[in-house]
């Protein structure tokens, strides 16, 4: 969850939404949203679809290195790690390319990575100053529980690390328990603040 500046007011709602229905969508989807921009989405007619947890691990330094080296996703393998995140994620939830592409620019900094080729699994993570976002990770189902999520994160913390941010954060379904024991058995811990994920049908 990236804290925008602003929080959109009820007529950019409503204009974003008869923009994106003359484009021809017929469903719009928020990311991860708190308690203040809930209730103004909701205000506007979006509906929760999915809650999520979010954690923070405010430790980065004292993580250990990764077992497994990770390279650097280059925008010509998006379409290899769409692939990654649809196969992760199934069709409701998984990016495309485009989309891969836009969380990488949705933070000031980041950095996307990902270990062997083909994909075996990918994480993108943002900076904002001394805060960091452990924005997206994926891994193929056939290499799951084979440390490629594990080395993805240490990466991820490494970074984080080197740019003395003292605060990550992450958030996952509150149903995905394999990623919640993931996260909290490296050091992230479940903060009391609820996320939700919203839809509105365009008409």
């Amino acid at each position: 969850m990236y804290q925008q500046a602003r929080l959109p007011t009820g007529a950019d709602l409503e204009r974003w939404s008869t923009e994106l229905a003359a484009a021809g969508y017929t469903h719009a989807r928020t990311s991860a949203l708190a308690l203040t921009a809930s209730l103004r989405f909701e205000a506007a007619g979006y509906q929760p679809v999915q809650e999520l947890v979010l954690l923070q691990h405010d430790q980065p330094r004292v993580a250990p290195a990764p077992a497994l080296a990770t390279q650097r996703l280059q925008p010509e393998h998006y379409a290899d790690a769409a692939r990654v995140d649809l196969a992760a994620f199934g069709d409701e939830w998984a990016l495309d390319a485009a989309a891969i592409a836009d969380v990488c620019s949705a933070t000031p900094r980041h950095r996307a990575r990902s270990i062997a080729h083909p994909l075996q699994g990918f994480a993108i993570t943002g900076r904002d100053a001394r805060q960091g976002f452990l924005q997206r990770l994926a891994v193929a189902p056939a290499h799951q529980r084979a440390g490629v999520a594990t080395a993805l994160v240490l990466d991820s913390l490494a970074w984080l690390a080197r740019w003395r941010v003292q605060r990550v954060l992450v958030n996952t379904p509150a149903t995905n328990a394999g990623a919640l024991a993931l996260y909290e058995g490296m050091g992230f811990e479940r903060l009391t603040e609820q996320l939700r994920v919203y839809e509105r049908a365009l008409t």
